[in-house]
């Protein structure tokens, strides 16, 4: 899949970090509109050593900058030693009680990613079945990069070849062994869960041949793989989109535009 960097229309970069560097330049900027002073920056930890307020005093926060929030498990050896984590996307869904993340992907109005997510009829469990008499709510799996707010659209495989119902990620998401003797996506035996809500089924699926014939979508690494796996297609959330409104008109205040822009019926309530 094209990796192509979001663009920012409310902050001093024109496009979304895409490493560690663009982090800490994107929270210089959050930080002083958050009134959170930095009084260090340090190498090789913490990172950054900054001052917020709080019960009226300052306190001290020691902060690890990180692309994304599952890199501090890979790259950082005492997770006491830290207080918040700043990353441009939150992935880890284990990540400890005690350390704050502040995901700037969200701060910034680009508070949700869009997942492809093939299902089908080929196990005994009948997935693809299984989903579509799915009237509101469904525990399911889910990318373990996944989180709450996050869009999934799944693709149903053989033999229907077509997109038909988008759910959103209402809960946290939590990490399970999978079950024994069942399918997991992973060598590890591990599978991410989380309850999704219904957003539509479509009157009017989206086949494959609608988007191999798209004018964008017909050279995207997703669509190249053959949809065999999940892929995070953020980026080609503008196309999809307009491709799924195209046939399913109802749906244009229903879904959430590129732009991060979150209808009120989407938006969890609480």
């Amino acid at each position: 899949m094209r990796e192509t960097p979001e663009r920012l229309t409310n902050s001093i970069m024109d496009a979304a970090p895409v490493n560690e560097m663009g982090v800490m330049l994107l929270f210089a900027e959050w930080a002083q509109k958050n009134r959170v002073r930095i009084q260090s920056i340090e190498s090789p930890h913490p990172d950054c050593v900054a001052l917020v307020k709080a019960g009226g005093k300052n306190a001290t926060r020691r902060i690890a900058m990180e692309f994304r929030s599952s890199d501090f498990r890979k790259r950082r050896r005492n997770r006491n030693s830290f207080d918040w984590i700043v990353c441009w996307e939150h992935d880890w869904a284990e990540c400890p009680e005690h350390i704050t993340v502040i995901e700037l992907r969200r701060e910034y109005g680009l508070g949700f990613n869009v997942w492809l997510q093939p299902v089908s009829d080929d196990t005994k469990e009948r997935f693809s079945s299984k989903l579509t008499k799915v009237s509101r709510r469904v525990e399911w799996t889910v990318a373990s990069q996944a989180h709450e707010g996050d869009l999934v659209i799944f693709y149903h495989s053989t033999p229907r070849r077509e997109i038909g119902d988008i759910f959103r990620i209402d809960s946290s998401v939590r990490v399970d062994r999978a079950p024994k003797g069942g399918f997991s996506w992973n060598a590890r035996e591990r599978e991410w869960r989380a309850q999704l809500v219904r957003v539509a089924q479509l009157a009017s699926p989206v086949t494959l041949a609608h988007l191999k014939a798209h004018h964008a979508l017909k050279t995207a690494g997703w669509l190249r793989n053959n949809l065999v796996s999940r892929a995070k297609v953020t980026v080609d959330w503008i196309f999809l989109r307009e491709l799924i409104v195209a046939r399913n008109p109802t749906l244009e205040r229903r879904l959430p535009t590129a732009d991060g822009f979150m209808p009120s019926t989407l938006i969890k309530r609480g």
